[in-house]
């Protein structure tokens, strides 16, 4: 209701993108005093890891890049929007998706994530949290059970990568999960009209992304393994 009022137009942000802090705001309002202890927020900005975060950008290129190269085998061609074609200059497209993603961000990754993961661990919270951000994308539906099913599909797997990716971090928590997250949607703002309601750019997003995420899980296993294999061998060797 407030966007159209106020003229901002969609393409630079989504005023709806501060949905989950205002959910946020609202629970540290209304929660008792005494229990807002219980409550996980993380907000740090620091230490950051910037493996961690070259990991993400290869992630979000390989994700795209598959997607492109299934396009290709099948004969369709890839909808590119030109920066300069867009009805607003780009680096102010750029900072205002950042701010929009962090909007979001505070609500998913930086409270509920890590409050569900004190309760079920990461993949079971990254699965819930996934599937609550896709549909409270209500938008959705209106194309259909099929291209919604395909962008639950979407949602879920960007946030396994991102709790994978986020148990790793260290801490920038924030800034890690809202760079993804601008990353993501820069993308697909680029190079994919998934939001004409196609079926074939969201199945082929979605699909690509799943993959990556099976392939960010398995790679996080085997390295906890081998750090608890590596644990176990020192503690031997002191006895």
């Amino acid at each position: 209701m407030v966007q159209p009022t106020l003229g901002v137009p969609e393409v630079v942000i989504q005023l709806t993108q501060f949905g989950p802090t205002l959910g946020l705001i609202t629970i540290l309002l209304l929660w008792k005093r005494e229990k807002r202890q219980a409550l996980t927020i993380d907000l740090r900005l620091w230490p950051v890891k910037p493996s961690t975060f070259i990991v993400a950008v290869m992630l979000i290129a390989g994700s795209f890049a598959v997607a492109w190269l299934w396009y290709v085998i099948t004969g369709h061609s890839v909808t590119y929007t030109s920066p300069s074609s867009l009805s607003h200059p780009f680096w102010l497209i750029v900072i205002a998706q950042f701010i929009g993603a962090a909007g979001e961000e505070i609500g998913w990754r930086c409270f509920l994530q890590p409050t569900l993961q004190k309760r079920m661990g990461v993949f079971p919270a990254s699965v819930t949290v996934g599937f609550l951000w896709g549909i409270w994308h209500v938008g959705i539906f209106a194309e259909g059970w099929v291209y919604a099913s395909f962008f639950v599909l979407f949602s879920i797997s960007l946030s396994v990568i991102l709790g994978e990716l986020l148990r790793e971090s260290g801490g920038a928590k924030l800034v890690l999960a809202t760079t993804y997250h601008t990353l993501t949607n820069l993308g697909l703002l680029l190079w994919f009209d998934e939001e004409d309601g196609s079926r074939l750019a969201m199945g082929t997003l979605a699909v690509s992304c799943a993959i990556a995420a099976v392939i960010v899980m398995a790679i996080g296993r085997r390295n906890r393994a081998s750090r608890r294999a590596t644990r176990g061998t020192v503690s031997f060797s002191n006895v």
